[in-house]
């Protein structure tokens, strides 16, 4: 056998390892205590749904972000379709009940009521969220809706979702928001709101302790899921995903299965 052949064969080997479910999901990357383990396709661009809802947090939290801060929710923010807290136009809440629901519950009300009370337009926030994902890294990623929404310009990778999941980790505040269940808030008008994670890994997968999801008719089933056992953290990005909660967990399971055999 020619050295050259050989190499052929080992690469082959290593590209098969690296990419054990092609069929999981449209892209994925798998992280194990922050090197890469597992991936296919981790820099094909595939719309984000609302695992967008991290770059606008870490956008939110830059400006001084005050949680007891009271928003009035306007017209707009009440009517935004698909998950929802179920605030209508002139309920009163604090920021850092709107920041709860937007995610845990991936509530595009409190997402809307948020961005309206940091920005003059969706325009101007999504220029900072976009100055913010070139500063973290994410080279390959361009937002337009902060709540995750389609359009046409709204991409990134798995890859980059890496660096976004990072950031947000290293923020205590929403690292303790992606590990909570559910939650209740009382707006200061007196309605009381019950809402419940829209992670399933929570509570059913040993070790998970976050960290978002994300579904639209463009990016399919979407999700950055965090997972500690023992020494060790993985990190795994599903886009575009078949099944996330099966796809995930078989992946997870694999990357720790190969950390533990190193």
């Amino acid at each position: 056998m020619s050295v050259l052949l050989a190499l052929a064969l080992v690469a082959g080997r290593a590209a098969a390892a690296a990419d054990p479910f092609p069929a999981a999901a449209a892209a994925y990357a798998v992280e194990v205590d922050g090197t890469l383990q597992l991936a296919h396709a981790p820099d094909a661009r595939r719309a984000p749904a609302s695992l967008t809802k991290l770059l606008s947090a870490l956008v939110l939290l830059q400006s001084r972000f005050d949680t007891e801060r009271v928003l009035v929710v306007s017209a707009r923010a009440a009517a935004m379709p698909g998950a929802r807290l179920g605030l209508v136009a002139g309920d009163r809440l604090r920021a850092g009940d709107a920041l709860a629901a937007m995610l845990v519950a991936s509530a595009n009300d409190a997402c809307m009521a948020l961005v309206e009370d940091a920005a003059p337009s969706m325009a101007q926030f999504a220029r900072r969220m976009n100055a913010h994902a070139a500063h973290l890294g994410m080279r390959r990623s361009h937002f337009e809706h902060p709540c995750g929404f389609d359009h046409p310009r709204q991409h990134t990778t798995a890859r980059d979702l890496l660096h976004l999941a990072h950031a947000a980790l290293a923020v205590p505040l929403l690292r303790q928001l992606a590990a909570l269940p559910g939650a209740q808030i009382e707006t200061l008008d007196g309605r009381s709101l019950r809402f419940s994670s829209t992670n399933a890994l929570l509570g059913r997968i040993d070790g998970a302790v976050g960290l978002k999801t994300g579904a639209t008719a463009r990016a399919g089933e979407c999700l950055i899921a965090v997972v500690q056992r023992g020494p060790h953290t993985v990190v795994a990005v599903m886009l575009g995903a078949r099944d996330r909660w099966f796809g995930t967990v078989a992946l997870v399971d694999r990357a720790f299965a190969d950390a533990s055999g190193r």
